[in-house]
């Protein structure tokens, strides 16, 4: 059944179906070949994987993020990054990567902020003469921090898959963000002699306050959540509803926001929360056809026969991260491997809060991959050029990440510090 399973979903991929439809064909199948499956079993899997209280908060903080946005929010967030940053060596590159940190503390979502910040950065990088290509490889690359800085809809999936706390995951995602922050601005500073561009004029302590103080609602937003979490004053989903209301009494306080608009994005979250919906349920089936056939144990025999150490075991962690991230989109590559690799991961002592954002940087880091690479696809999408001009610019940045990602999963300190700080785990 597994080989059915898995030359299926190869067949399918290459014949260009949907990665969602793609898993849940397989599915099937699969299902159908093995004789001793009732079919039933598919519409069970499914809907027992999207039964979840949890999982609700993922199409609410896609609905913040496309509230607050469209209630202006990403302008107030640029100003505020071009006042920061934006005279610094690389400029508006600068200003990308602080804006996409920045957002990425709303929506959670690394697509989300490549086409949020892209769609309105990349234009102005054109008109200031910045290289396009390299312009499209800093937005795409700064986008992957929307799902590791707080709130994130991966952590949100992996918490309601394993019952970790998310509130631990949220938080234990802040340092390995801000260090990726750091090295994208490192790069953009390195780079910026190729990028072209113009450094921005130092804005004066009046610009930079006045343009904290336009932002300080967008600000706010992030606190509000991540607080209430830590608090218990409410859950993770109940933090996506006051997400929500924020946004949008926030969005016709501005009057930026009319009803139109807000019936517009009700309608654009509702089609991105359902896609990916889609996913988790097509996912799940094909997971629990992994491990029914004991694909799990048999790994972990296997590795821990080859595999002698830890360190080697997170190396090994790293590289098949990659590869399946470069295949497969994040969220439907997170739901097929947690089953599959936590076990191991607890078996070499590394700790379910640390594979956790091992694993999240792993599969977004495939995002930026050819010959997929979905978040350079959307980037140079926005700026209207061709996607194989990328691959060369891309090579220096990638490579930074891809030494982030193994700092990361080698130093655990720095998924685990903050959340001991806080009071999580032991």
């Amino acid at each position: 059944m597994l080989a059915t399973l898995t030359i299926s979903l190869v067949v399918f991929l290459l014949l260009g179906v949907p990665i969602a439809f793609a898993l849940g064909m397989a599915g099937v199948v699969a299902v159908l070949v093995s004789e001793t499956i009732p079919l039933v079993v598919v519409a069970q899997k499914v809907y027992s994987s999207l039964d979840s209280f949890p999982l609700l908060a993922i199409p609410l903080f896609i609905y913040a993020g496309a509230v607050m946005n469209e209630g202006g929010i990403t302008v107030r967030i640029i100003d505020l990054a071009r006042a920061l940053v934006g005279h610094l060596r690389g400029g508006l590159g600068q200003v990308a990567v602080v804006t996409s940190a920045i957002f990425a503390s709303i929506s959670g979502s690394a697509s989300a902020t490549a086409a949020a910040v892209g769609g309105m950065l990349l234009p102005s990088m054109r008109d200031e003469g910045y290289d396009q290509p390299y312009s499209v490889v800093i937005v795409a690359s700064a986008a992957i921090l929307g799902p590791i800085i707080p709130p994130s809809i991966l952590m949100v999936i992996f918490s309601s898959m394993t019952g970790a706390s998310v509130g631990e995951l949220f938080i234990a995602g802040l340092v390995p963000g801000l260090l990726i922050t750091v090295v994208l601005m490192s790069m953009v500073w390195l780079l910026a002699g190729r990028m072209g561009g113009r450094r921005n004029t130092r804005a004066s302590a009046a610009q930079i306050g006045r343009a904290f103080v336009r932002a300080l609602p967008a600000l706010v937003m992030p606190v509000i959540i991540i607080l209430g979490i830590l608090s218990g004053v409410f859950t993770a989903t109940e933090a996506g509803i006051v997400a929500v209301a924020y946004g949008i009494v926030y969005g016709f306080a501005t009057r930026e926001l009319t009803v139109q608009r807000l019936v517009r994005q009700t309608v654009a979250a509702a089609v991105v929360s359902s896609s990916i919906l889609v996913i988790l349920g097509g996912a799940a089936l094909v997971s629990w056809l992994i491990s029914r056939e004991g694909v799990p144990a048999q790994l972990a025999m296997l590795i821990q026969q080859w595999v002698s150490s830890r360190e080697m075991f997170l190396l090994l962690l790293v590289i098949v991260l990659f590869v399946v991230g470069i295949f497969i989109e994040p969220i439907p590559a997170m739901i097929m491997l947690v089953p599959v690799l936590l076990p191991i991961a607890a078996a070499y002592g590394v700790e379910a809060t640390h594979f956790a954002v091992i694993l999240t940087v792993g599969v977004l880091l495939g995002s930026l991959s050819p010959p997929i690479a979905v978040l350079v696809l959307i980037a140079a999408k926005v700026a209207r050029i061709d996607y194989a001009r990328t691959n060369r610019p891309l090579v220096p940045v990638f490579a930074a990440l891809t030494l982030v990602h193994l700092v990361i999963a080698y130093v655990p300190a720095l998924s685990l510090w903050l959340p001991r700080v806080m009071g999580f785990g032991g």
